[in-house]
């Protein structure tokens, strides 16, 4: 996990003498950060108790509340998004306007589903393989590797998890995310700046320049899906730019370090980088529906060479789900019970 997790915030920031100002949450949670859930209601009252509130404007929607008689005015939370909120409301007080900008930061209001994997088959995988990506295409694995003059791409027997091909990378590079577009194979590196394009024996094919850095990397109906290492996912042209992107938070706050992807059934799978656990997002709303714990799947004393869970593959024929890890002995093979409901 995150040694120093984004907090989960409301920075208060009220116009100098405005008249109207946030009273829930109140300053005694802290002095400077608040949280606000999905269920909670923001409260905002005249500075003055006799003053009436007439009518506010939501600057952003245009939407108009009307009041009556009343010192303070109420805003659900549920009408905002996960995430960082621009809340610009203008107040009509006693035939007076006061604007108030409050930068709301909102936690999802679904709890994930807590999965263990069991029930669970091995194949062997090249525990000197420093996985970066794993996918499905027609009846194999693929599978990309990292480090500078290490970097590969390998095609593996799903049967038995026997090499059936191995490419070496430009040596210069550091490997990274792969996924399927069409019939071509698509790499993403690190620190690069380049993006690779391969046929379905490994050829390279070509090579276009990448701004960001790259993590993982998905398709999901006919698009790029990529992550940068943070809590946002990066929606890709054809051309590998960014396109339009999504934050992906919890019901605690927002879920960084998101690392290699598959997106499966309409949903993207996500490791964490740092544990033995990945999430599963709506990429519509970038909220975590389910985690998935595959920590009981690995015993890091047995193997204490073992790295992060970085691996993940989806066979739709069959519905199995592909786990692995940088440099990890085996590839775990599982069926997640939740797919047959």
């Amino acid at each position: 996990m995150l040694k120093h997790s984004l907090p989960l915030v409301i920075c208060l920031i009220c116009l100098s003498g405005c008249g109207v100002y946030m009273t829930y949450p109140s300053l005694n949670n802290s002095a400077r950060w608040k949280v606000v859930a999905h269920n909670d209601t923001l409260l905002f009252r005249a500075s003055n108790a006799k003053w009436r509130i007439d009518s506010v404007l939501n600057d952003d929607s245009k939407q108009v509340y009307h009041h009556t008689e009343l010192s303070s005015f109420k805003l659900p939370a549920s009408e905002m998004r996960p995430g960082i909120n621009d809340v610009r409301l203008t107040f009509f007080v006693n035939g007076k306007k006061k604007r108030v900008l409050e930068h709301v930061f909102m936690v999802s209001d679904i709890e994930p589903k807590q999965v263990r994997v069991d029930n669970y088959r091995f194949l062997p995988h090249d525990e000197m393989a420093f996985t970066q990506g794993l996918l499905w295409w027609d009846g194999h694995l693929y599978e990309s590797t990292g480090l500078v003059g290490e970097s590969s791409l390998r095609i593996i027997d799903p049967e038995n998890g026997s090499i059936i091909r191995k490419q070496s990378l430009n040596p210069k590079i550091f490997a990274e995310g792969i996924a399927l577009l069409d019939t071509k194979l698509i790499l993403l590196t690190w620190k690069d700046g380049e993006v690779y394009e391969f046929d379905k024996d490994l050829n390279e094919t070509n090579v276009l320049p990448y701004e960001q850095e790259g993590w993982g990397l998905t398709q999901e109906a006919g698009r790029l899906i990529a992550s940068n290492g943070t809590n946002e996912l990066l929606m890709l042209s054809s051309l590998y730019n960014k396109k339009d992107s999504c934050l992906v938070y919890n019901h605690r706050g927002p879920v960084q370090y998101l690392n290699e992807l598959e997106c499966i059934k309409g949903f993207i799978w996500a490791n964490v980088l740092g544990v033995d656990r990945l999430v599963v997002i709506n990429p519509t709303t970038g909220k975590v529906e389910i985690e998935v714990d595959v920590g009981p799947c690995i015993d890091r004393k047995q193997y204490p060479n073992a790295g992060v869970l970085n691996g993940i593959a989806y066979d739709p024929h069959q519905e199995l789900v592909y786990l692995t890890g940088k440099n990890w002995p085996y590839i775990i093979v599982w069926h997640p019970p939740f797919f047959d409901k």
